[in-house]
C-alpha cells in the first residue's frame, strides 16, 4: 500500500470519527454539565501527550519560546470553540449541530474575503448561500420536530465563526511551532480553562457531579472516546495525511463529518429524519464541496501554508 492510500484511509478514518464525535458528546452531557466533561476530556487528552512526549515517542520543542500567541489560538479553539458547540449540541439534536458545523469551511471563506482580501468566485459564493439555504432549511424542520432551540442555533454559529477565526490565526502561527507544539499548548490551555470554567458553574457541587459522572459507565465510554480517539488519535492521522495529501482534498473529506453525524443521530439516537432534511443536508454538503473545490483561483495561495503539518516520524527523528 502506498503512502498516498495510506493518508486516504487515514483521512476517511479521522473523518468519520470526527463525525461520531457530536454523538459521544450528546452522550457525555447526558450525564453531566458540558464544562465537566470537557475538563475530563482535555485533561485526559492532555495527559496522553505528555506520556507520548516522556516515552519520546515525539518531541516538545517549545521551550525558551514565545507561546502568547499559541495562548491565543487556543482561547479560539478549543476553549470558545468548544463551549459553543457543547452546549448549542445539548440545546439541539446531534444532525443539526452536525448540518451546522459543516458551514465553518463556509465561514473561513468569508472572514478570508474581508481581512485576507481574498475574494471568492462566483460559483464559492453560490456555494456559500447554497450552503447557507441548507442550514435554514433544516432549522426550520428542526423548529417544527421540537428539537432545535434558538439558543441552541446561535451557540452553534459562535462555534463556526469561532473556528474560522482560529483558521485565519493558524494560517499566521503555523510557520513558527510544528503541529504536535501547537496541539500540546492548545490542550495544556483547554485543561486550565475548562477547569476554571467547570468550578465557576458547578460550584459547590463540582465534586458531587464529577463523581456522579465518573461511576456511569455510559459516561466513561464517551470520554474516552472524546478525548483519546477524537482528540488525540485522530489529530494524528488528519496530521499525517496531510504530509502526503493536500489540504483541498482534506477540506473535501471533512464533509464525511457531517454525513456520519447526521446518520449517528438517526440510527443510534432515534432522532426523526425526513425527505426535507435529506435535502437539506444535501444542500449543505453541496455548498460546502463547493465552497473547497469551485472556482479556484489559480493565483490563490497554498492553503497549506496554513497548518504546516508533520507527522510523527518526522517529529521524533528531528
Amino acid at each position: 500500500m502506498s503512502q498516498k492510500q495510506k493518508a486516504l484511509l487515514c483521512l476517511l478514518a479521522a473523518n468519520v470519527i470526527f463525525g461520531f464525535s457530536f454523538l459521544f458528546s450528546k452522550i457525555a452531557f447526558s450525564q453531566t454539565s458540558p464544562m465537566i466533561a470537557l475538563s475530563i476530556r482535555f485533561l485526559l487528552a492532555f495527559a496522553l501527550l505528555n506520556v507520548l512526549v516522556l516515552c519520546k515517542v515525539v518531541r516538545l520543542r517549545i521551550g525558551g519560546r514565545d507561546i502568547r500567541k499559541l495562548i491565543l489560538v487556543s482561547l479560539l479553539e478549543p476553549t470558545l470553540y468548544f463551549i459553543c458547540e457543547s452546549y448549542g449540541i445539548k440545546w439541539t439534536s446531534t444532525s443539526f449541530s452536525g448540518a451546522v458545523i459543516a458551514l465553518i469551511p463556509v465561514a473561513a471563506m468569508a472572514l478570508g474575503a474581508i481581512f485576507l482580501k481574498e475574494k471568492p468566485t462566483l460559483l464559492q459564493t453560490l456555494s456559500m448561500l447554497c450552503s447557507i439555504a441548507g442550514v435554514v432549511l433544516i432549522s426550520v424542520w428542526g423548529q417544527k420536530g421540537g428539537t432545535v432551540t434558538l439558543p441552541g442555533f446561535l451557540l452553534l454559529i459562535g462555534a463556526v465563526i469561532s473556528s474560522a477565526c482560529y483558521t485565519l490565526l493558524t494560517r499566521k502561527y503555523s510557520q513558527d511551532f510544528t503541529a504536535f507544539d501547537r496541539t500540546y499548548v492548545t490542550f495544556a490551555v483547554s485543561s486550565c480553562s475548562f477547569v476554571l470554567l467547570a468550578i465557576v458553574e458547578n460550584r459547590g457541587e463540582l465534586f458531587h457531579r464529577t463523581a456522579q459522572a465518573l461511576s456511569s459507565l455510559s459516561f466513561w465510554g464517551a470520554i474516552l472516546y472524546l478525548s483519546v480517539i477524537s482528540s488525540v488519535v485522530a489529530f494524528l492521522m488528519i496530521n499525517y495525511a496531510l504530509t502526503h495529501i493536500s489540504v483541498t482534498i482534506t477540506a473535501s473529506f471533512s464533509n464525511l463529518t457531517t454525513v456520519v453525524s447526521v446518520l449517528a443521530g438517526v440510527l443510534l439516537l432515534h432522532e426523526p429524519f425526513s425527505i426535507l432534511q435529506v435535502i437539506a443536508v444535501a444542500l449543505i454538503l453541496l455548498g460546502v464541496y463547493g465552497v473547497n473545490k469551485l472556482g479556484a483561483r489559480p493565483d490563490a495561495p497554498q492553503q497549506e501554508q496554513m497548518h504546516s503539518p508533520s507527522t510523527l516520524e518526522q517529529e521524533s527523528d528531528s
